[in-house]
């Protein structure tokens, strides 16, 4: 309880002058009902009445001083503040002699627009600049969300930049939806910019299972405390690696995932316990570990660190959202567009799971397999490679190039999952993210299939030297198909704005026996004059930029291989693989 009181003296009669006292009453009346949101503050005058007394004292105390706050701030005034969303009720009790009065008033605290700012790096930008925001606004709560990002940065290098006040960041800012970014912005910028409610703070994502790389933590926060006083300081518990990525600090945990996974959590936990100005975390690395425990599998990462950039970084969000707000994200109604029903109801569980058990896993077992559509593949299946656009329904989106022990199920035209899946092997370099002018062209129809611009603008590359060969070839397999079936396998490579022989991908497709190699060149560009060149859209031959293999059956262990190698044509050495449609055999 907080309270306030004070005595209002009068000087005192003598005895002998005294009156005859009459019975003594007293009253204190003020509003019944006051609203305001967190951080505003309200006056209330109270009136004070009754007879007999010539002195009196009152009190003023807040019921729930988490909820709000209540002070004198005169003889006849008190003030009320808004702490956090809720309802709670300030009593005011005057007294004279024996007489007593009080007066109840009600509080109701609206949540307001609530202010976030993330000092970080690229895994904040994975967590808090996507889908947060949305999440939020579909539960009615308004948010700003700041992100201070420097790629890579640790905790020395924020505490160096704030003592210094580099213009060091770039400063990304969410405000009514829309996202802005600033560069050459100073810490305490920042940090003044807007009355944050909570700053999030984090390690460098290969250093966060590495305690000892901590130290400068405690005069960070000190720092940030001094300049803003008023904000929660909150830990943001970032992932552990994928199992096959190449990131060069995964040896210092012997490029094991859990053994990862085990030291973050360590240490998150230990931040919280040895810097008690750390109110809150937000367990973003046990939700993406509870993911990974789904059929799903080990794909939640685009490169092998950083989220894939749907169902990935809406996990992180969702986790983002129930630890700040506490409200369970399984009653959610917002997912994006690009992520399934599924997927979605996958990542708000993993997420809720992980802010109820933070420092460890659960596994989630209403999702071990998917339903799957029993029989061999009836209907085509579509997938769309590429981080940087998404296609929609029929389609499936692999986003990650990196090698993954878990293949991704798959669903076919009708919506429904069936036993075919993919997964990388290895030997893709790179995400091809596309150029800029390809969103102002349609869809390209080839070997029969409909590939909007969002399947053929981005994909996988497999890239080399020119003058020093072809590259080794890149593969994946297409997986858990009927041994004795036959399949026909599409593919497709377009690299937009790229002359046409620049570039050349060729393809080999190996199932119970090898097919012939099969070659795109995939250099599509728009230009009135130039070799290699068409003079508008509706004059390339589209056709030639998919190869299909039909009648294709799988190796006895129902697998196809697709193998994918960039020619050295002397001018570039680079292969390319957008899309891939599986479908039975006609």
């Amino acid at each position: 309880m907080t309270s306030c009181s004070e005595t209002l003296d009068e000087p005192d009669l003598k005895p002998e002058d005294k009156p005859e006292e009459p019975a003594t009453e007293i009253t204190v009346t003020a509003s019944g009902h006051v609203s305001l949101s967190r951080r505003q503050s309200s006056d209330i005058t109270l009136t004070f009445g009754g007879s007999g007394y010539d002195s009196f004292q009152w009190t003023c105390a807040s019921a729930n001083p988490e909820i709000a706050r209540a002070s004198r701030k005169d003889d006849s005034t008190i003030t009320i503040t808004g702490i956090a969303a809720g309802e709670t009720r300030v009593t005011v009790e005057a007294t004279a002699g024996d007489a007593k009065a009080s007066t109840t008033i009600n509080v109701s605290v609206e949540q307001g627009t609530v202010r976030i700012l993330a000092i970080g790096n690229s895994f904040s930008q994975d967590a808090v600049e996507q889908y947060l925001y949305d999440l939020a606004k579909a539960a009615g709560i308004e948010v700003v969300i700041g992100n201070m990002y420097i790629g890579g940065c640790d905790l020395d290098k924020h505490y160096a930049n704030l003592q210094s006040d580099a213009p060091a960041y770039e400063y990304r800012k969410v405000t009514a939806g829309e996202k802005k970014n600033r560069t050459g912005v100073h810490l305490s910028e920042a940090l003044a910019d807007e009355p944050w409610d909570y700053i999030s703070l984090q390690q460098a994502s290969g250093k966060s299972g590495k305690y000892d790389t901590y130290s400068s933590l405690p005069a960070l926060i000190g720092g940030i405390e001094s300049k803003a006083p008023e904000a929660s300081l909150i830990w943001h518990q970032t992932w552990a690696y994928a199992s096959g990525s190449n990131h060069e600090s995964f040896p210092a945990y012997g490029k094991d995932q859990m053994t990862m996974y085990n030291a973050i959590v360590s240490s998150a936990r230990k931040a919280m316990t040895d810097n008690s100005s750390l109110t809150l975390m937000v367990p973003s690395g046990t939700a993406i570990q509870n993911a990974r425990t789904t059929y799903v599998g080990d794909v939640f990462n685009r490169d092998g660190y950083h989220l894939e950039v749907t169902y990935g970084r809406y996990t992180a969000a969702c986790t983002w959202f129930e630890a700040l707000f506490g409200i369970d994200v399984t009653t959610t109604t917002y997912a994006p567009s690009t992520v399934s029903e599924e997927m979605a109801a996958i990542a708000r569980l993993a997420a809720h799971r992980a802010v109820a058990a933070p420092d460890k896993v659960t596994t989630i077992d209403e999702y071990a397999t998917p339903a799957v559509k029993e029989g061999d593949l009836t209907s085509p299946v579509y997938v769309d490679f590429g981080p940087n656009s998404f296609s929609s329904s029929p389609w499936n989106n692999y986003t990650s190039f990196e090698p993954s022990s878990t293949p991704v199920w798959l669903k076919d035209s009708n919506g429904d999952f069936v036993r075919a899946s993919v997964k990388i092997l290895g030997g893709f370099t790179g995400s091809y993210l596309g150029v800029s002018g390809e969103d102002k062209h349609s869809a390209i129809i080839a070997a029969g299939t409909e590939f909007p611009v969002t399947a053929w603008k981005d994909g996988l590359t497999v890239a080399g030297v020119k003058g020093t060969g072809n590259t080794t070839a890149a593969r994946l397999a297409i997986t858990s198909l009927n041994a004795s079936g036959r399949y026909d396998i599409t593919l497709m490579a377009v690299r937009f704005n790229g002359s046409r022989d620049a570039r050349i991908t060729s393809y080999r497709v190996t199932g119970a026996t090898a097919h012939e190699e099969k070659q795109v060149r995939t250099g599509l560009k728009i230009a009135s004059s130039g070799t290699g060149v068409y003079p508008s859209f509706d004059k390339v031959p589209f056709e030639e930029y998919a190869v299909t293999y039909r009648g294709v059956t799988p190796a006895s262990d129902g697998t196809i291989t697709v193998e994918v190698t960039g020619i050295d044509t002397g001018v570039a050495c680079e292969g390319h693989l957008n899309a891939l449609v599986i479908a039975p055999a006609n």
